[in-house]
């Protein structure tokens, strides 16, 4: 059996993230190749998620764990009235059904309030890494129209009513992850404030710019030292049955909305499938699950896990090191 170290990209999805952490299990487990540890770790939504507690330390098995016993159902906070009266009253005052401050709070105590100065990158040999920190988020502005890696990017902003540019090294994992999270429509965006031009900006979810950023750890002048695997989600659907049944009780515009920010990051990130993300990047079926389909009973769940399970057995028994190459098209260093 080969045992390596990797770095590793997986792809946002609400609740199919469980999938994703099924194949993580497989990685942990596999006969042929296994991964020991995940180095450096990114991802978008609840990628973002997975990458976070990764880079905690903490184990394939551990994820599992924290997903399979997630309160997903109180995620849906929308206040008094419930997930539909109140839902619409949030989304008036909010622009989202849901808060998402009880899934922020719940993040914090499971990471253990963890800053993104907690996981800055180690050198390597002597040599300094090619990227400031091992953990990374995708987020989008929206005001702005920009792609955002978090957390390089929040130098650029400052918090509502603070004067100083945000620190990255002492800015919430948790609460990054909650800027990734941000579904349009379902939970409410988060407010930052430019800090070129002094004025607000919304930040969504990151997915609807690239779902799947499979390229954030490759090394630009040298051959890599560690393969990225990505970990990346077909099938299901783009949202749950509950919010889209909501979106359509607005009408069209409102639908049509969903659909064009759902297509957006699909589109661009299936064509964005180059060679050498093809050899590096595990697929992982979702079948007809929703993203938002936070109530899923517990069998269905383990359905995903279980599948997760069958794609990255699948994937590493065709795998093969020597064939691995970087969006540069350099080979692992020998």
């Amino acid at each position: 059996m080969t045992v390596t170290e990797a770095d590793g990209v997986f792809q946002g999805g609400g609740i199919k993230g469980l999938a994703i952490a099924g194949a993580l299990l497989e990685f942990a487990e596999n006969d042929r190749l296994s991964v020991s540890r995940w180095r450096s770790v990114a991802g978008t939504s609840a990628g973002a998620i997975i990458a976070a507690y990764l880079a905690t330390g903490k184990s394939a098995q551990d994820l599992s764990t924290l997903l399979n016993n997630a309160p997903f159902a109180s995620f849906q906070d929308s206040g008094p009235g419930g997930k539909y009266i109140g839902g619409a009253i949030n989304l008036a005052r909010h622009r989202g059904l849901a808060r998402g401050e009880v899934f922020r709070r719940w993040f914090e105590r499971e990471l253990g309030g963890m800053t993104f100065g907690d996981v800055r990158s180690e050198p390597v040999d002597g040599h300094q890494p090619d990227h400031e920190y091992r953990l990374r988020m995708i987020a989008a502005d929206v005001t702005n129209r920009r792609l955002l890696v978090l957390p390089d990017d929040l130098r650029g902003y400052r918090l509502p009513g603070r004067q100083a540019n945000i620190d990255p090294d002492g800015f919430s994992v948790a609460d990054a992850a909650r800027m990734s999270l941000s579904v349009p429509y379902f939970f409410s965006p988060v407010e930052l404030i430019d800090a070129n031009s002094g004025k607000p900006a919304t930040i969504i979810d990151g997915g609807t710019l690239s779902n799947f950023p499979v390229w954030l750890f490759d090394a630009v002048g040298r051959a890599p030292t560690r393969p990225t695997f990505g970990l990346r989600l077909v099938g299901g659907r783009a949202v749950g049955s509950g919010l889209r049944t909501f979106v359509r009780m607005l009408g069209w515009p409102a639908a049509l909305a969903v659909d064009i920010s759902q297509t957006q990051s699909g589109a661009w990130d299936q064509r964005f499938v180059t060679a050498s993300t093809r050899v590096r990047t595990c697929t992982v079926d979702a079948g007809t699950v929703g993203t938002t389909d936070f109530d899923l009973p517990a069998p269905r769940r383990a359905d995903l896990v279980n599948g997760g399970r069958r794609a990255a057995a699948s994937f590493l028994h065709n795998f093969n090191l020597d064939d691995y190459r970087n969006s540069y098209g350099r080979a692992l260093s020998t």
